[in-house]
């Protein structure tokens, strides 16, 4: 087995194109079910959260589900169906909130300031599950009422994973850290606290943490752990 050395552009955003197809085949059928048949669910049904294309990065930065604002604009929150036109408007919607929301520019400041290495400065944001809610616990009771859509979109982050393979994944959510190490059961490493995943010939490791910003943040100490932690993994990898 070996890291897979560079991203390819052209397999990642392939891979991205059937990532967001089967979420919208998704969404014309099992979500809206979900939602209409769920007991006391507080999740609502908003459009779905696709995956944009961010550019090469050896490095993937996920989370459990994007949130909700309290006043979603017409684009989310609207009903129809999704057009190619809708699926644009919510890609750049999406592009913008990397740059402007407080969970990407907490993200992004991390791998700058603190884990300090220029390869790593930009990292490809993913959501384990695309479906808009803030609060954790009433989405996981969503997730559980619904298993057969819970696993639908598993299988898909997992192709979307699994086909581009990046070199270090950091699962930044701790309901996600647990959802990713049964579905991908990763080999742990003895000399390390990493988890490696493989698959088609190449390795991809997984460090598992909490959240960089909100309520649930780490604080200063666990901050600097995770920072080390990844530098010493890229060093490892690089043999540096």
């Amino acid at each position: 087995m070996i890291y897979n050395s560079s991203m390819n552009l052209t397999s990642y955003s392939h891979f991205i194109g059937k990532y967001n197809k089967s979420i919208r085949d998704l969404w014309k059928t099992e979500f809206k079910n979900a939602i209409n048949t769920s007991n006391n669910s507080k999740v609502i049904f908003t459009q779905p959260c696709f995956h944009v294309t961010q550019g090469e990065s050896p490095v993937w930065f996920l989370g459990m589900n994007p949130s909700l604002p309290k006043s979603p604009k017409k684009i989310i929150s609207q009903n129809s169906n999704l057009t190619k036109n809708l699926m644009y408007e919510l890609s750049q919607e999406q592009k913008h909130m990397h740059k402007e929301h407080q969970y990407f520019k907490a993200a992004k400041k991390f791998f700058n300031d603190d884990v300090g290495i220029a390869e790593l400065v930009n990292p490809i944001f993913h959501d384990l599950y695309p479906i808009r809610h803030t609060q954790q616990k009433e989405f996981e009771k969503f997730l559980n009422q619904n298993s057969s859509l819970c696993d639908s979109l598993d299988e898909a982050t997992k192709k979307l994973i699994t086909g581009v393979m990046p070199n270090l994944i950091i699962i930044a959510n701790a309901g996600a850290s647990k959802r990713i190490q049964k579905l991908f059961q990763p080999k742990f490493d003895t000399n390390s606290t990493k988890l490696t995943f493989e698959a088609n010939g190449k390795k991809t490791d997984m460090i598992f943490s909490s959240m960089l910003s909100g309520q649930r943040a780490l604080d200063t100490y666990s901050r600097s752990r995770l920072a080390k932690e990844i530098r010493e993994n890229w060093s490892s990898r690089n043999n540096k």
